[in-house]
Formats: structure tokens, C-alpha cells, sequence
């Protein structure tokens, strides 16, 4: 899936990790579809789309100049 975000292109893939899947996220510039700007994965499609919009956002207004961000994922209590 990929949706244009103003200057930036961000498009998502799911790939096979281990024990489940981990969703990746990349954003390139418009006019510069190979050259990735910021990129990173996440354990859930949600928490994926809601990172790159986070960084797009960031880019914007300056708060980040691109590059990995650090994965996002779910702690939570296991219960035996």
C-alpha cells in the first residue's frame, strides 16, 4: 500500500519474521522515489501506519531529519 503524503511517498510491507510478521514502513520524497528518507517496522499493520504518520509529521515540522526510527512495539503481560 503506498499513499502520498504531501512531498513524501510512504508505503508499507508485511514480511514473514520469525514466529509472525513484521510490518515494515519506508518514506521516500516525491521526486526522489528511490532514495528512502526514514523507514522502521513494527509488530502490527496499526502500529506501523501510526509510526510513519508520526515521522511524516516530524518532517514537516523539522522535529526529525529522517533516517530509522526505532521500531515500535507491543509490551505486554504473558500470562502462564
Amino acid at each position: 500500500m503506498n499513499y502520498a503524503a504531501g512531498r513524501y511517498v510512504v508505503s508499507f510491507q508485511s514480511i514473514r519474521f520469525y514466529k509472525g510478521v513484521r510490518y515494515h514502513w519506508m518514506i521516500c520524497l516525491e521526486h526522489k522515489p528511490d532514495e528512502l528518507v526514514a523507514w522502521g517496522h513494527a509488530l502490527t499493520q496499526e502500529l506501523a501506519e501510526s509510526a510513519a504518520r508520526d515521522e511524516v509529521k516530524n518532517l514537516f515540522s523539522g522535529l526529525s531529519h529522517g533516517g530509522q526510527v526505532a521500531s515500535t512495539s507491543y509490551s505486554g503481560i504473558h500470562h502462564h
